[in-house]
């Protein structure tokens, strides 16, 4: 884990008091003081206040994976990876779930963020470089496949990806209830990462993972399905990430 100083940090992004770095209009990236986000970078609780939600909305119509820096102390940053903006909910119910030590009337929605890996670019440079539109390109046919599939097989689908929820499709037959988590790659060997929610997800019996390989081709593979301990068993499960906390 790459930890740098302030200065380098405003080289890189750019200065400024604000969690969403911008320069020229552009966002360059986001700092992040874990004391008001605990669950940052995933989970960034937005402020009340016109400069406040502008932020917001500019990193929400930003297409790109942003660098996000995590505050360890005083002149040092963690650097976490790339993101980009996924959802954001202004439902209070989503609030209260999430605002913590946050008064509600003081929190104008809950920002939800992803984290972008370079798996599946053709053409990858050194570091974090990924195309943001080819890794959608993969998830959205990933998705179709899957859901061309389960509808072949008359079951009713409800689409879950912007509900944060750790599955992308709520799938139903009769009494049976499926939580599928659609995983798309555009080589022919399987390869992904999970979120901490999908994780989560993963402890339910319903939660299935549906895998997709050369989702971009004109004949991507069939899907294959695996439940949780159908996955563990196949794949090799390697932590990116540790959150530590003092024992008890």
């Amino acid at each position: 884990m790459e930890v740098i100083d302030t200065q380098t940090l405003a080289e890189r992004l750019a200065g400024g008091d604000t969690y969403i770095r911008t320069k020229n209009g552009e966002v360059r990236g986001l700092a992040i003081t874990t004391r008001d986000n605990p669950e940052a970078p995933e989970v960034i609780v937005v402020g009340q206040g016109p400069r406040i939600l502008a932020s917001a909305q500019r990193l929400m119509a930003c297409e790109k994976a942003v660098p996000v820096y995590l505050k360890q102390g005083v002149n040092s940053w963690a650097y976490r990876g790339e993101f980009r903006a996924k959802k954001f909910s202004k439902d209070s119910s989503v609030i209260e779930q999430y605002r913590r030590h946050r008064a509600a009337e003081k929190v104008a929605g809950i920002l939800f963020m992803e984290m972008v890996d370079d798996i599946d670019e053709p053409e990858v440079g050194a570091g974090w470089s990924i195309n943001p539109e080819i890794r959608k390109a993969i998830e959205d046919a990933a998705v179709q496949c899957i859901w061309a599939y389960y509808k072949k097989e008359k079951y009713k689908i409800k689409d879950r990806q912007k509900d944060n929820c750790g599955y992308d499709l709520l799938v139903t037959k009769g009494k049976e209830v499926l939580h599928v988590e659609v995983k798309g790659t555009a080589k022919a060997e399987p390869a992904f990462w999970l979120t901490r929610n999908e994780r989560a997800a993963s402890a339910q019996t319903s939660w299935r993972l549906a895998v997709v390989t050369n989702a971009l081709s004109d004949e991507p593979s069939e899907p294959n399905f695996y439940t949780t301990a159908q996955m563990e068993a196949a794949f090799d499960l390697e932590p990116y990430q540790w959150r530590a906390k003092l024992k008890t």
